[in-house]
Formats: structure tokens, C-alpha cells, sequence
């Protein structure tokens, strides 16, 4: 193989290895955004129960 395709294609390689690089870290990313959300989620259902028990208690008296 002539030199110039073997640069060309380790040239491809190393943009191709970068991508993939980059392409993990955004999934890594994500998830990480993912279950924050998922656990603000979580702790909003958690304060609306406790609100409404507050409301109940409050017409109650």
C-alpha cells in the first residue's frame, strides 16, 4: 500500500476513534442528566403527596 493511504487512513481511524470518544462522553452525559431529572421527578411527586396531606389536614381542622 502506498504511504499516502496508510497516512490517510490512520488519519481516518484517529477521527473515527475521536468520534466514538466523543460520542460516548454525550451519552455518559445524558445519563447523567437522565437521572437527575428522574430523581427531581421523584422528589416532586414526593412534595405534592406531602402538600396535599397538608391540605387535607388544614380543611379538616
Amino acid at each position: 500500500m502506498c504511504p499516502e493511504l496508510e497516512r490517510l487512513g490512520a488519519n481516518i481511524q484517529s477521527k473515527v476513534e475521536e468520534l466514538e470518544r466523543i460520542n460516548q462522553s454525550l451519552r455518559n452525559h445524558n445519563k447523567l442528566k437522565d437521572d437527575a431529572i428522574s430523581q427531581l421527578s421523584d422528589q416532586l411527586v414526593a412534595l405534592s403527596t406531602k402538600l396535599q396531606e397538608i391540605e387535607i389536614r388544614q380543611q379538616l381542622t
